[in-house]
């Protein structure tokens, strides 16, 4: 997995490459130059005028070193200085310094035309307010420029730990981020400022994060393959307990997306109106019928995980029906959709729950979790996520662009894969069923985090365009999304 970070802890990076290392921060400045300057000749061609821009702060010394390199190596670099030379301190001042040494010239007035690459050493992770008046206006003249834009450490104007842009923004082609991975450029909008992510080492040790992105090789170590004396029987049984008078669909779908994750027997669990109209559907699935949460207690015996709430009804019975369920099945259950709606926002009652839960919210369902607008939940999805699993004590499935996965202990794992053709009715419930079917073999989290990268690989293969997909057709591409993950290990 790549470990994301956030601002306070590269500062802590900086700081222990220091004080603990004894390694000095105009050689971390040396480093994260000289990487970019590698990065920046590897990938772009036509040269002939490189334009950098930089700040008063650290990141502009970042660039100042790359002008220094791109000497070194041939290529002159125009530098634009944005802001007071006279507030320029420490290694950046020092690094500025040089170049009039070298003979480049540094000035306070940015002219655009002819350059052919822009550097953007601006501002990096330490901003934290909304950029205006002259920055806000160099922002725009540089993204309106049409011109190919390299940032440094993280386009300026980016939240280094939401992705959330501050007033306003660099749209980069490409960013080199410095020592590690910043939390903000895997999260809209950030991911669509960044453009081609690089991360550069800067010669300091870097702790691990309890934050992270999922790689395909981590999918394909956690579910080896089959043995070859496999049968139904040790595959797991999944109870669907889900559907109701014209959302038969989405039982179904759970229930695809169940078997299609690898259970070897899914049950579909509905009540005495809709179970036979479901009967008249399914083929690999079984249908039972339930009454109460009695009932579907005796269904339960012998099952591995359940789904619950998909399609299932919202009226007042249901919802008491699903509180009841959420708190007593004594096995792995995911909430979704109507389950989730019956919690409203009293998530502390999952904490007597008998057995694992995994909550899969969409933003919409998240904002009445936790009783805030769906934007506060956007602008800090990790937040968000966190304190949904710890006020319920169970793994959360934060859905979404970049998907966010968050277990009460503060671990949170970041889907990347997937497509915009996703974005359509079904496919919750088509990821509800594989998350089923593995919970039966592995902890809530590491089948949450699993069942969310193969969904979303599954959507990749599915899709033809940016839309038009369908639901089902996930469910089939799951087994190929699996098998593309073990190809690329």
């Amino acid at each position: 997995m790549l470990p994301l970070y956030t601002r306070d802890e590269m500062r802590a990076v900086d700081r222990a490459a220091s004080e603990r290392y004894g390694i000095p921060s105009s050689s971390l400045m040396e480093s994260a130059g000289a990487r970019a300057t590698d990065f920046l000749l590897a990938r772009y061609r036509d040269l002939r005028d490189v334009l950098i821009v930089g700040g008063e702060g650290q990141n502009g010394g970042d660039g100042w070193v790359v002008a220094r390199h791109l000497l070194a190596r041939g290529v002159r670099a125009r530098c634009v200085l944005i802001g007071s030379a006279d507030k320029v301190r420490g290694d950046a001042r020092v690094n500025l310094d040089a170049l009039a040494k070298l003979g480049i010239s540094v000035s306070n007035t940015m002219e655009l035309e002819g350059a052919t690459l822009i550097v953007d050493a601006l501002f990096g992770t330490g901003l934290a307010r909304a950029l205006t008046g002259l920055h806000a206006e160099v922002v725009a003249r540089i993204n309106d420029s049409g011109v190919a834009v390299l940032a440094l450490d993280l386009p300026s104007g980016i939240d280094a730990d939401s992705g959330q842009i501050l007033g306003s923004a660099i749209k980069a082609d490409a960013t080199v981020t410095f020592a590690g991975h910043k939390r903000g450029l895997f999260q809209f909008p950030g991911v669509e400022h960044a453009g081609v992510l690089h991360v550069a080492s800067i010669g300091a040790p870097v702790p691990d994060s309890d934050v992270a992105v999922i790689e395909a090789h981590d999918v394909a170590a956690l579910l080896p393959r089959s043995e070859r004396d496999a049968h139904k029987g040790s595959r797991g049984h999944v109870l669907v307990i889900a559907g109701s008078k014209g959302k038969t669909g989405a039982a179904l779908l759970s229930s695809f997306g169940a078997l299609r994750g690898g259970a070897g027997l899914v049950t579909i669990a509905a009540d005495r109106d809709t179970q036979p109209v479901l009967e008249l559907k399914v083929l690999e699935v079984m249908t039972a019928q339930f009454s109460d949460a009695a009932s579907i207690a005796k269904l339960a015996e012998g099952k591995g995980a359940a789904v619950l709430g998909p399609g299932f009804g919202v009226d007042d019975e249901r919802k008491a029906l699903v509180r009841e369920l959420a708190r007593e099945l004594p096995l792995p259950c995911v909430l979704d959709a109507d389950a989730l709606t019956a919690l409203g926002s009293d998530l502390e009652q999952l904490q007597r729950a008998r057995a694992p839960r995994v909550l899969t919210p969409h933003p919409g369902e998240a904002s009445r979790l936790l009783g805030r607008s769906t934007p506060e939940v956007q602008a800090d999805r990790y937040g968000a996520v966190r304190e949904l699993a710890r006020r319920s004590g169970h793994v959360v499935v934060l859905k979404g662009a970049h998907t966010v996965i968050g277990s009460p202990e503060g671990a949170v794992r970041v889907c990347r894969a997937g497509t915009p053709a996703l974005g359509v009715a079904g496919t919750g419930d088509v990821l509800s069923g594989v998350l089923g079917a593995l919970t039966v073999r592995l902890s809530a989290f590491s089948a949450a985090w699993a069942s969310v990268q193969i969904h979303a690989v599954a959507g990749e293969i599915a899709a033809i365009s940016d839309r038009g997909l369908f639901a089902h057709e996930v469910a089939d591409a799951i087994p190929r999304a699996l098998e593309q993950a073990r190809a690329e290990t």
